[in-house]
């Protein structure tokens, strides 16, 4: 059985800039992505204050940007033992998606959260909005505890001439597309863990 396609399901538009990186296309910035071969950044040259490929990840634009790495808890067969204040060391099922857990101070084991990657939406130099998967495994609403895509404003504002508006809705544009993949990607994900 082979691997599934990365770029199955990306919507054409951002596949476009995708390629145009890879064809070194002078609008595309295609910077690449440290560690990553094959998916450089899709963003415009002239606007983004975070580099991004066509499925999502993100990177600073100064790599040179030190790295500070916490210690994180291992997974071992799929699940996760994270230490709570309130119960002690707790067992859960680590979703594929999970960027992890850093061994930090314990909380309250409701609070315990799985976050994937963070999807940044942009314009000009300014993030609108954010969105990564998350899920709360011990939250009492059963409907809380599966999988969904958090998402946060920033309370962008300005004044815009009727250029930039236009640069905007095209931003707004790619954004809806993007934010439409994350919405089939989650439903793919409900639907796994149906069968569960």
């Amino acid at each position: 059985m082979s691997a599934p396609d990365p770029l199955e399901g990306i919507p054409d538009a951002l596949l476009d800039w995708h390629k145009g990186a890879l064809a070194g296309d002078l609008a595309v910035c295609a910077e690449p992505q440290p560690g990553v071969d094959g998916f450089p950044c899709i963003h415009n040259q002239a606007f983004h204050d975070r580099h991004r490929d066509v499925l999502g990840r993100t990177w600073p634009l100064d790599t040179e940007e030190p790295l500070y790495v916490a210690p994180r808890v291992p997974v071992i067969d799929g699940t996760v033992t994270l230490d709570t204040s309130d119960h002690g060391p707790v067992t859960t099922r680590e979703p594929g998606w999970c960027l992890g857990h850093s061994a930090r101070t314990p909380g309250y084991r409701i609070d315990l959260t799985h976050n994937g990657a963070e999807h940044t939406f942009a314009f000009a130099s300014d993030t609108l909005l954010v969105a990564m998967l998350s899920q709360d495994p011990f939250v009492i609403d059963p409907e809380r505890r599966r999988t969904r895509l958090y998402v946060e404003q920033t309370g962008y504002s300005a004044s815009l001439d009727p250029a930039e508006v236009r640069q905007l809705a095209a931003a707004l544009t790619v954004h809806a597309m993007h934010l439409r993949t994350l919405a089939d990607q989650l439903t793919t994900l409900r639907a796994e863990e149906g069968r569960q």
